[in-house]
């Protein structure tokens, strides 16, 4: 996403567990917390990627990776496998050594604290010998990225690996990538790939992210399909006798008036419900495909405007706490936990992030149509990040590179991947009746945020977390998979989106805001889309077609 410092509703702050960013599900979403839509979230969007680049090269070979017997087994779907725990006697994936003793200078994204400093941090010390590196994080706050990455890019600062979350829209990223970074097809496409065998196991989906210009520039870090849901604190509905999942709109509306009570300052919701309400009003994912080959974007659907509509009446009815509009993430989880908000919508990532505190109740609500027909379920863009190595860098050195994202990309239940997971043992984890739990300090030193560069599949897998949430979660999935609905532009590309999207998505998102908090009538969305397409909607429409069609 472009920013998350939207005029008006802000979510500074946003704060990601460890657990949750590695094992939860759809990352980008989880920033769309004031209900926007998330065309501006990377590849999703079209932002990046082409699809000359399946006719450019091939894609890398697919190897399923092994993995151990899952409690409950997911599906090429998108239904995630299930573990109690994760086993402390899997299989090494990575033969022979990795690094050469060198420095490893790369930039990370990260949401945490600063991570302790290298004397101080097991979990980084053995990342070094395990992988024979010194590894030199250049670490850069959330908040910070959009600035500075820029920025270092103008000052031609950037290290030699530089790992880019993909829901950040960076500006013109085929130009930078071709102009700046190593081309990887000739070592990743088609068999080339099984070189690196944990970088076999990462889907299509994710690598179809690390394409620009018809070429592989990046590795990727696997996302789920999932984008954003509607958590419900169900003793507080239980209370107010109310339904928490409810059918249709009509019912929707009467949980939210049920369990709102001012006196005692208990509220539906602290945060927008945008993208649930646009998918009940049956809004595309983005953009629509038609037959004659053209698209059609999803704020030209004649469900938009309704669905904004509908949420403005809601706010304007009290059914949203009186700091919505200046709440924080972290103020708004605090109060869900505490049961002052009935419901969040919120990235399905966040349900590790909650599960963290054993005591809160908490479920989560299934999707539903607005006169109770067949529901839809926008999916996500395959990858939350995408790695990259410098031109600059010797073949040797893009080789060393490709070994440290193939140990770093270890599937779960390898031993490479417990060392991802959990680090140094009595220093990061304990072990208790059998089953690995994180310290305290293994959580901080987790900020370090070298796991979160490259990947494949993700699982359910939280023992510390809320008894049976994995559970409850798996079977939410269960649910939703026949509902999921992709984004036909995922991963064509608009020079016109690369180059202005994040402004124009702005411009909607601002607009959207004026109408939710009363500031604008719902009928001035209309004239905001017409000068969104004027100002670039139509020729991105129209360059996802061409691309469409050039890639047959």
């Amino acid at each position: 996403m472009a920013s998350n410092n939207e005029s008006g509703p802000q979510v500074p702050g946003y704060q990601v567990s460890r657990r949750s960013l590695l094992k939860g599900t759809g990352f980008a979403a989880a920033l769309a917390a004031f209900g926007v839509p998330l065309a501006a979230c990377g590849p999703d969007s079209g932002g990046g990627s082409t699809t000359e680049a399946a006719k450019s090269v091939k894609l890398p070979t697919y190897v399923e990776p092994t993995k151990p017997q899952p409690q409950l087994a997911g599906n090429a779907q998108g239904l995630m496998d299930v573990y109690a725990s994760f086993p402390m006697d899997g299989p090494k994936t990575v033969a022979g050594p990795v690094g050469d003793g060198s420095d490893f200078n790369v930039l990370i994204m990260t949401y945490g604290q600063p991570p302790p400093p290298l004397p101080q941090n097991a979990y980084w010390q053995l990342l070094n010998k395990q992988l024979n590196l010194n590894i030199k994080p250049l670490i850069v706050p959330y908040a910070d990225f959009a600035t500075k990455f820029p920025a270092m890019v103008a000052g031609d600062d950037l290290p030699e690996v530089v790992s880019v979350p993909l829901y950040e829209n960076v500006a013109r990223l085929p130009q930078l990538a071709e102009s700046q970074f190593t081309d990887l097809s000739d070592y990743l496409s088609g068999d080339a790939v099984k070189k690196y065998p944990n970088l076999a196991g990462i889907q299509e989906a994710g690598w179809l992210n690390g394409y620009l210009n018809g070429r592989i520039y990046g590795v990727p870090k696997s996302d789920p399909i999932y984008t954003v849901q509607i958590y419900t604190k169900t003793d507080v509905i239980e209370t107010a006798g109310a339904n928490p999942q409810p059918k249709n709109l009509a019912e929707f509306k009467e949980l939210c008036k049920a369990v709102t009570n001012k006196k005692a300052g208990v509220y539906a919701f602290g945060g927008g419900i945008g993208d649930i309400l646009q998918m009940s009003f049956g809004v595309p994912n983005k953009w629509t495909a038609n037959s004659d080959g053209t698209f059609t974007s999803a704020y030209e659907h004649e469900g938009f405007v309704p669905a904004i509509s509908e949420m403005a009446g809601m706010y304007k009815s009290g059914y949203f706490h009186p700091d919505t509009a200046t709440m924080s993430k972290v103020q708004r989880d605090a109060l869900f936990r505490s049961g002052k908000l009935a419901m969040m919508q919120d990235g399905t990532r966040s349900v590790g992030i909650v599960a963290d505190d054993k005591d809160v109740v908490f479920g989560m609500m299934v999707p539903f149509e607005k006169d109770g027909g067949k529901s839809i379920y926008w999916t996500g863009g395959g990858a939350y990040a995408m790695t990259m190595i410098k031109k600059s860098a010797s073949k040797a050195r893009v080789e060393l590179f490709l070994r440290v994202m193939d140990y770093i990309a270890a599937p779960f239940g390898s031993q490479e991947s417990f060392v991802m997971n959990y680090g140094a043992k009595d220093s990061d984890y304990t072990v208790k009746d059998g089953v690995a739990v994180l310290t305290t300090r293994g959580q901080r030193e987790q900020d370090l945020g070298f796991a979160y560069i490259a990947g494949g599949p993700q699982v359910l897998c939280n023992p510390q977390g809320a008894p049976g949430v994995d559970k409850a979660n798996y079977e939410w999935q269960e649910k939703v998979v026949p509902m999921l609905l992709p984004n036909p532009a995922a991963h064509l590309y608009s020079q016109t989106k690369n180059t202005k999207g994040s402004a124009l998505e702005q411009q909607m998102q601002d607009a959207i805001t004026s109408v939710f908090l009363g500031r604008a009538s719902a009928s001035s969305l209309t004239a905001a889309v017409k000068t969104w397409k004027q100002n670039g909607g139509d020729a991105m429409a129209k360059e996802y077609a061409e691309a469409a069609k050039k890639a047959g």
